[in-house]
């Protein structure tokens, strides 16, 4: 289990490092975006627009959107990478169950995808003159947790590429759609089970007010684990479901 940990983290720093032309067109790219969306709404409802309550309401939501569709995207497209390369095979053969590997690149990709968010967070934060007050202790918390619910979509999403290979169109539709989870006004209870919505609204109020994990309401951290918890297992559960059907019809492999 150890080994097989070491490897995938270690294919993971290979693979940002050697397409490096790739990762820092990723990071414009994020930067880009956001501004369109940041001085978008600043020139249309100004400083109070209500977008996540404030605009330090969008700089968090906006960035743990990127966490959210990362983490998702990074199991789904993982499997299809491994159908394309003709390896996909090779690691359900392997003595680690699938989920595990699946799981091992999540934490290594969760580690670099931190390292780079936390910095840019704090750039944009910076250059537009919006101070965001950050307990580092429960930034992690909140991240950690909150990126388990996105696991359960990438599981999902993944058991479905076994089956029907592209999805590539599937995917874009989750990633901005999942855009909304993170900035909505989190006044009716049940938003909140929505994957991300409730770790967005704790971020809010981490950044906004300073609000460390100790002071949030006992119900809070009910409402984060639990849709941690059922996101994850309605993931491995769809996942192991079309996975039974892929190797039924014998298409595990094929692309």
């Amino acid at each position: 289990m150890l080994n097989a940990f070491i490897a995938n983290f270690q294919k993971s720093w290979i693979e940002f490092k050697r397409y490096y032309f790739n990762t820092i067109s990723g990071l414009a790219t994020v930067l880009i975006f956001f501004y369109l969306i940041f001085f978008g709404i600043k020139a249309i409802g100004g400083s109070t627009m209500d977008f996540g309550n404030t605009l330090e309401g969008v700089i968090v939501g906006y960035f743990m959107w990127l966490m959210f569709i990362f983490s998702f995207q990074g199991v789904a497209w993982g499997i299809i990478d491994e159908a394309q390369r003709g390896t996909l095979e090779q690691v359900f053969v392997s003595p680690i169950a699938f989920e595990y590997q699946m799981l091992f690149r999540m934490i290594s990709d969760f580690v670099f995808n931190v390292l780079f968010a936390v910095p840019l967070m704090y750039f944009v934060s910076y250059t537009t003159g919006k101070q965001l007050n950050f307990d580092l202790p429960t930034l992690l918390y909140l991240l950690v947790i909150g990126t388990v619910s996105a696991l359960g979509i990438g599981m999902m999403l993944g058991g479905i590429a076994l089956v029907f290979k592209r999805i590539s169109s599937f995917i874009q539709i989750i990633t901005f759609g999942s855009l909304a989870f993170t900035m909505f006004d989190l006044s009716k209870l049940w938003y909140r089970f929505l994957p991300m919505s409730q770790a967005a609204y704790l971020m809010r109020k981490l950044a906004i007010n300073g609000t460390k994990f100790y002071q949030f309401h006992f119900l809070d951290h009910v409402i984060l684990w639990s849709v941690a918890a059922i996101y994850l297992a309605a993931g491995i559960l769809v996942f192991r479901g079309f996975e039974k059907r892929a190797m039924i019809t014998g298409t595990l492999g094929q692309y």
